[in-house]
């Protein structure tokens, strides 16, 4: 009989081993500078900040702009064979990965699509196509496919009546 495969050998299996990859590197650091600046604009820097300077801080910061995500910053590595990718997706969380993956998996030409999301790296896409359309093609459907619900979705919300 077979030895029965670990977790983590099928998720070597899936997503294979990234800290040799160009690029991966690069976005380590800037998702840890990320998580940096949140902790050091959330956190108070003195002991003898009061209470009333606390909530002037965090009104002030609900009253600025927040970042803008009209751009979802990923990175793309194609294995050797051309139908599987590595989509490393930036600064999302686990809810929009999950979402995302729904929707990759509807997009003709997808043969299988999983997601690998931990506190230690960017959260990582493993897609596997079947060769008929291009990674970037699926991409965009997957998101047309995304604003159509959440189209569908205000529309639905603005017909509630008070």
């Amino acid at each position: 009989m077979g030895k029965k495969k670990t977790e983590n050998d099928l998720d070597s299996e899936v997503f294979g081993e990234f800290d040799n990859k160009e690029g991966l590197e690069d976005l380590r650091k800037e998702e840890q500078k990320a998580n940096a600046s949140l902790i050091s604009t959330s956190s108070p820097t003195s002991d003898d900040t009061s209470s009333e300077d606390l909530a002037e801080r965090l009104s002030q910061e609900l009253i600025e702009p927040q970042r803008d995500f009209k751009y979802l910053k990923i990175s793309v590595e194609q294995e050797e064979n051309g139908t599987e990718f590595y989509v490393h997706v930036i600064h999302q969380s686990h809810g929009f990965m999950n979402y995302l993956i729904t929707k990759v998996l509807k997009c003709k030409g997808v043969e299988f699509a999983a997601y690998k999301n931990t506190s230690l790296e960017p959260p990582v896409m493993y897609v596997r196509t079947d060769g008929s359309k291009e990674i970037k093609n699926i991409l965009k459907e997957a998101l047309k496919l995304m604003r159509i619900d959440w189209k569908g979705m205000g529309n639905a919300v603005s017909q509630i009546k008070s």
